[in-house]
């Protein structure tokens, strides 16, 4: 209709009415495209706050299951720390024997972050960084994958030194019983105890044993430390977005 009365018009050669029905039409098209812009926009923002809820809910899982580790590899370090000055004494007792065995024992569970990676995957290629623009959340979700990274080559550099330590202790451990595997729950003094003493005091072997099982913690509570760090920050940043 408005081309039926645009054509007439210039044959009339009615200028004001073409620029008239020129601008309706021009208006027309800016007004659309406005409308599909800010719809756009609202159903980016509605993605951008589902992935940052996401997020947010995988962080605070993370955090506190990487508290809990962190706390865990931090009481296994102490007790092999302290159990070498047990290993040590050549008349160490038996109560002091069994706390040597149960802290050998913790460490064959062998905790690694656990990392959940549907929200930090969900946040970075669906663009929601980017259109958030924060550079303090972009940066703490890169300090994130860099500590991942650094945890997977820091564990490939240091899991041969635990399976070392292990090798070195195992001669030393006695099975007292056939273990249960319902009830490992018990803890391994329950089911081994440890060489004489006598022959633990003169051994280097087990005392480097022991050095090198406690310092492999010592870098799990670094890495736990690190990766608690950084969680943290992102949780803070992304929690803020939200709001």
């Amino acid at each position: 209709m408005i081309v039926n009365r645009l054509a007439q018009a210039m044959r009339k050669q009615n200028w004001f009415t073409v620029v008239l029905e020129m601008a309706i039409v021009v208006i027309g098209i800016l007004i659309g495209l406005q409308v599909d812009d800010w719809n756009q926009k609202r159903l980016e923002r509605a993605s951008d706050q589902r992935a940052l809820a996401l997020f947010v809910d995988e962080l605070q899982l993370m955090l506190e299951e990487a508290a809990i580790d962190r706390k865990m590899v931090t009481v296994f370090m102490q007790d092999l720390a302290s159990g070498t000055e047990i290993a040590l004494k050549c008349d160490a007792s038996d109560e002091e024997r069994a706390r040597l065995t149960t802290a050998i024992g913790n460490t064959l569970e062998w905790r690694v972050p656990d990392v959940r990676p549907s929200g930090l995957a969900e946040i970075g290629n669906s663009g929601t960084l980017a259109r958030i623009g924060n550079p303090e959340l972009t940066r703490a979700v890169g300090s994130i994958h860099q500590s991942i990274k650094t945890q997977a080559d820091s564990m490939d550099f240091i899991a041969p030194q635990y399976d070392r330590a292990w090798q070195m202790l195992s001669p030393y451990l006695v099975l007292k019983q056939p273990m249960d595997l319902e009830k490992l729950d018990l803890g391994l003094a329950h089911y081994m105890s440890l060489a004489p003493q006598e022959t633990l005091c003169g051994s280097r072997e087990f005392l480097l044993g022991l050095f090198l099982l406690t310092d492999f913690y010592g870098s799990s509570v670094w890495n736990f430390e690190e990766w608690h760090g950084a969680l943290t920050k992102a949780y803070e940043f992304a929690e803020e977005e939200i709001r």
